[in-house]
């Protein structure tokens, strides 16, 4: 029983990281170039050259969903990274400086924090135009916010913790308490936090897309080709479908991920 629960729990681990590592890198394997507009053979049904068929413009479907992963999958791992380490930085700073109790500045934090993502690409878009950057920063913004706020949370109540109060007690400093003893202890619920933002980087990366919000009429992306193709859902389902089921996939990987890091911390807590 104890075998049969490691396995699964092994499973659980490695299929997420599979399919985000197939979203991220599976342009690599793709058989024919993205871009390249046939109208002699739009609508063709999958076959050994093109597996999964061709789109509205004779297209390989196949290409564009790998290269369209490669997009996605780009800024939600950049963004996550910049979150991660950016907002973690912050949120330990607020949280156990001198202003981590500054009732103007968490005011404000949370006033800020409330904007949807949404706003910020509309702003972002007004200064800087349609590009993969203006998403990455768009969508960045509001999950830092996010992150900084878990932080300075969590190391307020590590602060009123014995491991600390006896740092405190034997003269450590206050940089060497925040990084050397509470922030060990804020890795695990930073990574969970990250896997979900992943998941709704993801779905809002694809929405804007779908609505013309997006990176730009070069840039191939799965909530580009919904937009494209969901005209033809009736005749040529597999067109929209494809894609739909990418954004599925990706987005359930990485909530997976992030709930088998919250097991593993409650085992551990």
């Amino acid at each position: 029983m104890m075998k049969q629960h490691s396995i699964i729990s092994k499973l659980q681990l490695i299929l997420p990281l599979l399919i985000i590592f197939i979203c991220a890198f599976g342009f690599l394997f793709a058989p024919n170039d993205p871009d390249l507009v046939d109208m002699t053979i739009k609508f063709l049904p999958p076959c050994v050259e093109y597996p999964l068929g061709t789109d509205n413009l004779g297209r390989c479907v196949l290409s564009r969903l790998l290269y369209g992963g490669r997009t996605t999958l780009d800024i939600v791992l950049v963004g996550s990274v910049t979150v991660s380490g950016l907002g973690t930085l912050a949120g330990l700073l607020m949280g156990g400086g001198k202003h981590g109790k500054n009732v103007v500045l968490e005011g404000v934090l949370n006033a800020v924090t409330a904007i949807p993502p949404i706003a910020y690409l509309i702003i972002f878009i007004a200064a800087w135009g349609n590009s993969v950057f203006t998403m990455l920063v768009a969508v960045g913004a509001s999950l830092i916010l996010k992150m900084i706020k878990l932080v300075q949370t969590r190391t307020g109540i590590e602060q009123s913790k014995a491991y600390v109060m006896c740092a405190v007690a034997s003269g450590a400093k206050q940089s060497r308490i925040l990084f050397t003893h509470i922030l060990p202890n804020l890795i695990w619920d930073v990574l969970h936090f990250i896997c979900l933002s992943c998941a709704d980087m993801v779905l809002s990366i694809v929405s804007f897309s779908f609505i013309g919000l997006g990176m730009g009429d070069n840039v191939i992306d799965w909530g580009g080709m919904v937009s494209e193709t969901h005209h033809y859902l009736l005749s040529h389902p597999g067109l929209t479908l494809y894609p739909v089921a990418m954004i599925v996939l990706c987005t359930m990987a990485f909530h997976l991920l992030g709930r088998w890091i919250e097991r593993r911390v409650s085992i551990n807590a």
